[in-house]
């Protein structure tokens, strides 16, 4: 899991995507939208939960590999950056009528 979804999968993921979330000041979080976005997808290609995907971020090396957060010093996620993230996004979607989520990848 970890080697493919860090050398394939996590380097495709376009941030500028979400960048219509978040205005043009200090209003992005702290979290990179790359690492969010990459534990909502393993979350959902591995069916957990999003205690389930921030324990496994804080425990399993494997997770952090995969998110490329090998390097911090704490994970820098939480289920509440999951939850408002994911918030914003469908607040996008409802307003807009654009799945940001379709072309992530």
């Amino acid at each position: 899991m970890g080697k493919n979804f860090a050398d394939k999968v996590f380097p495709a993921i376009d941030e500028n995507i979400f960048s219509v979330l978040y205005s043009k000041k200090a209003s992005r979080p702290n979290t990179p939208v790359n690492v969010i976005v990459g534990a909502l997808i393993l979350k959902e290609a591995l069916n957990v939960t999003d205690d389930e995907i921030v324990e496994a971020m804080a425990f399993d090396i494997r997770y952090q590999y995969a998110l490329h957060t090998t390097s911090f010093e704490e994970q820098p996620i939480s289920d509440r950056t999951l939850s408002r993230f994911r918030a914003r996004v469908l607040s996008y979607e409802t307003e807009h009528d654009v799945d940001l989520f379709m072309n992530v990848l």
